[in-house]
């Protein structure tokens, strides 16, 4: 006698199977986690399909039994990028779904977000869920329980699996054995070591960007010299059927940050990083969202030494913080910038502390000028702007308190820079004989191919005959190239050139003030020495306090004064009209006040241009003086008179005394460019008799002309 049949535990427990179940369909959900998975496990992908024929035992017509297979190698940890299971439960909202069939829980979701979900659209429309283990009514709280806690467990599991294996990486990081890629200028082993590339250009290459780096100070200036130079960055294929080959690409900005950011060029092996943030997950990917760099206190594994370096540890971390200075805007003096202004990110307001900003425009006369403004309460709160200080006046300032504070080391800076103009000669010669090595190379092994074919394989020759005349053309125009490029080269400094410079190294000022060195140059020196320069502006005047913070800590307080627009923002403003009203008095002209005015070291509102006759004669007009007095006569001559006295001692026009001049009549000369008469006592006595004959005889000739 035959032993029944023995039932699977799904078909047990069909109780809560209704008729309206069954007029609905049946879906069987098939997923595996990955695409290796389904490859080498497909005693598990046929289970999940044999659900179909459970289905088909339950009752269901094969027509309306519904296989969801899409969703086959991918992971259940995030329902976005699973079309599988979003149909899903578009079908169960849509009512079209009697129960849902899964070997286990874990194969429809692994986040409770999602397997939450599902429960709620399958309660709401009495759909079942059936596993290897039973059916269940989401509807009734017993089964909505334990569906509950499979699907926490399976969450669970998901986490514990992920866990061992970052605990496994994380051991193995701590070791420094976990194998990474690395980058350009690093080869590894077919036993796994990491060692340089034994390619020596795509190893100068690396070294001439660490090297203008820590001449340049930013990822900008590096890479303007490396296009302007026409280098390309060597760059191993690490995919393909070209793996490991060497490929030479244009060099652009992420690529010449990476070398500065990468560690291991510092010699340390260091894992994570980078942090993890779920929020930045994309659609059909697991939620692997990258984080920005992690700070090296914040580095799961550190292990400084474990590489071959090209820079010591503590230059790699002297250039992460100028790296982190130049993208902190205002917080951060940031990288030398194009423009006039020297203290572009170095000046600080002395009264809210936060940083100036530089702004360029054209004055009325056409020409730039710059300004440091501080416009942090205007930009954020909308409010009004703090402060404003002209750019060259205080670079003047600053200037020459450096100038003052590099004297002593005058001698030693000259030295430094002759040996950085021979270090950058060697290495650019050394990156072009590189560069034309290999071109040479490749023609030559072009022209050992073409040697090598039979002539009579014509087929074969015309080609490899045309690839090695391209080869040769390359070599001759980076052979062009070159010397044209020597031309642009610092040459070598004779023993005599050398000591020409510790010559000027003396004479400080006139290389700061040379046409040969550049703006550029001015900057890059002063961020060397000034650490900050904290500038506080009077509202109310024209002085400004400074106060230079230098890099050794020290500080240094002085007081300038900038250009205002008006006379009464002048702290002074009263002393300098009542000297004008004073000298006025004197009898002075306006060009002989402004004179005297810049003589005794008083300042227009402008502070550059000096006092001229325009000037004074429109403050004179806009804040009133007393009339002018009479000019005094000249010391050398005491019985002179200026023309203008003198006819208004004699009452009479000043035109009349240059006739009297013309016939005769008065005795005069030039003095200092202006007309002057001599006459004493006696002189006036008979220049007044004079006056009052020529008046009486103008009369009579008026009377007998009116009686004719």
């Amino acid at each position: 006698m035959n032993a029944p049949a023995r039932l699977h535990p799904l078909e047990t427990r069909t109780e809560k199977l209704q008729s309206r179940h069954l007029e609905r369909l049946a879906v069987v959900y098939i997923r595996q986690s990955s695409m290796g998975q389904v490859l080498h496990h497909q005693e598990s992908t046929k289970l999940q399909y044999s659900l179909v024929d459970m289905a088909r035992r339950l009752g269901w017509a094969a027509e309306r039994i519904l296989t969801i297979d899409e969703d086959l190698g991918m992971s259940g940890a995030s329902a976005q990028g699973r079309h599988g299971f979003q149909r899903l439960l578009a079908e169960v909202a849509l009512d079209h779904v009697g129960i849902v069939l899964g070997v286990e829980m874990s194969r429809l979701a692994r986040s409770n977000r999602d397997w939450h979900q599902l429960l709620e659209l399958c309660a709401r429309f009495g759909t079942l869920i059936g596993d290897l283990d039973g059916m269940y009514d989401p509807s009734l709280y017993n089964d909505r329980l334990l569906l509950g806690l499979k699907g926490t467990m399976s969450e669970a599991e998901l986490h514990i699996l992920r866990q061992r294996l970052q605990q496994g990486k994380l051991q193995k990081a701590h070791r420094g054995e976990l194998a990474k890629p690395v980058p350009t200028g690093y080869l590894r082993t077919p036993a796994g070591d990491v060692v340089l590339d034994p390619d020596e250009e795509v190893r100068a290459v690396v070294h001439f960007i660490f090297h203008t780096f820590r001449r340049l100070g930013s990822v900008a200036g590096v890479l303007r010299v490396l296009a302007q130079r026409g280098m390309r960055i060597g760059v191993r294929m690490r995919t393909g059927p070209d793996i490991g080959t060497l490929e030479w690409r244009r060099p652009h900005r992420n690529m010449v940050v990476n070398v500065l950011r990468n560690p291991i060029y510092g010699g340390a092996y260091v894992y994570g990083r980078r942090g993890t943030d779920p929020r930045k997950q994309q659609p059909g990917r697991p939620a692997t969202g990258r984080t920005p760099l992690l700070p090296p206190a914040k580095w799961q594994v550190c292990l400084p030494g474990q590489m071959p370096a090209y820079i010591e540890w503590e230059e790699y971390l002297r250039n992460q913080a100028r790296l982190d200075a130049n993208r902190a805007g205002a917080e951060g003096s940031g990288p030398v910038r194009e423009g006039s202004a020297l203290l572009s990110g170095l000046v600080a307001c002395g009264k809210c502390n936060y940083r100036m900003s530089v702004q360029y425009g054209k004055a009325r006369n056409g020409k730039r000028y710059a300004r440091y403004v501080c416009a942090h309460d205007a930009t954020t709160y909308g409010g009004a702007v703090c402060s404003t200080v002209t750019a060259p006046a205080l670079d003047r300032v600053v200037a020459a308190l450096a100038l003052e504070a590099l004297a002593p080391a005058a001698l030693e800076v000259s030295l430094k820079v002759a040996r950085e103009v021979e270090g950058e000669r060697a290495e650019r010669e050394s990156l072009w004989q590189k560069r034309l090595e290999r071109a040479r190379y490749e023609a030559q092994r072009a022209e050992r191919q073409y040697h090598a074919v039979e002539p009579e394989n014509r087929l074969v020759a015309r080609t490899l005959e045309r690839q090695w005349e391209e080869k040769l053309a390359a070599v001759r125009t980076l052979e062009e190239e070159y010397h044209r490029q020597q031309q642009h080269l610092p040459r070598h400094l004779t023993a005599a050139e050398q000591e020409t410079i510790r010559r000027l190294a003396q004479d400080v000022p006139r290389l700061w003030t040379a046409e040969s060195t550049s703006v550029a140059d001015r900057k890059t020196l002063l961020r060397l020495l000034i650490e900050r320069v904290d500038v506080t502006a009077h509202d109310d005047s024209e002085r400004v306090d400074v106060v230079v913070h230098w890099a050794g800590g020290q500080q240094t307080p002085t007081q300038m004064a900038r250009p205002v627009g008006r006379l009464n923002q002048l702290a002074r403003h009263k002393d300098l009209l009542e000297r004008i009203r004073t000298l006025r008095r004197q009898g002075l002209t306006v060009e002989q006040i402004a004179e005297a005015l810049n003589k005794e070291g008083w300042k227009t509102p402008t502070q550059r241009s000096p006092f001229n006759e325009r000037l004074v004669r429109a403050m004179v007009h806009r804040h009133g003086a007393p009339a002018r007095g009479p000019r005094p006569v000249p010391s050398d001559a005491p019985d002179a008179w200026w023309l203008a006295d003198l006819a208004r001692e004699l009452n009479m026009p000043v035109i009349t005394l240059y006739g009297w001049i013309r016939r005769g009549w008065l005795k005069s000369a030039s003095v200092k460019g202006q007309r002057v008469a001599y006459a004493d006592r006696k002189e006036l006595a008979r220049l007044k008799k004079l006056r009052e004959r020529q008046l009486r005889f103008r009369s009579a000739t008026r009377t007998q002309e009116s009686r004719a």
